[in-house]
């Protein structure tokens, strides 16, 4: 009886656990790994995340000296909501000297994880990581 009890409760778990639609995703740090720095002086860089409905940017991080090494996690503020297997997030990378440097989609419609944690965002010309925590 009591392993029936246990097996029911585990199995309760994991299905509550694996019903991540519609779920937010808050993410919390930024982990810039790479980015082309062709041509481009020494500058304090930053990130900001925008969501494509809406022209504001949801959150950027703290500023970041270009000269430094690579990978580097910055903290993002405020704390953004994003909702898993929408489409529309993308991040952009900014300089304080030069403005614009990239940018690349952040595609949650790819995140098919229960719990992703750190999850590889890259094109071309920027290579990033989000990292947070599911609500």
């Amino acid at each position: 009886m009591k392993i029936q009890i246990v097996l029911i409760a585990l199995l309760a778990v994991v299905i509550g656990g694996c019903t991540k639609e519609n779920k937010t995703f808050t993410l919390k740090t930024i982990k810039l790994n790479n980015y082309l720095r062709a041509n481009l002086p020494a500058q304090k860089v930053y990130l900001k995340v925008f969501d494509d409905a809406n022209a504001a940017a949801l959150a950027e991080t703290e500023l970041y000296a270009s000269d430094l090494s690579l990978p580097a996690t910055l903290n993002v503020h405020p704390s953004a909501d994003m909702t898993l297997y929408k489409k529309g997030y993308h991040v952009e990378l900014w300089g304080d000297s030069t403005g614009y440097i990239a940018s690349c989609n952040i595609h949650m419609d790819d995140y098919k994880i229960v719990f992703p944690i750190d999850m590889d965002v890259k094109n071309d010309s920027l290579n990033v990581d989000i990292m947070g925590g599911w609500r």
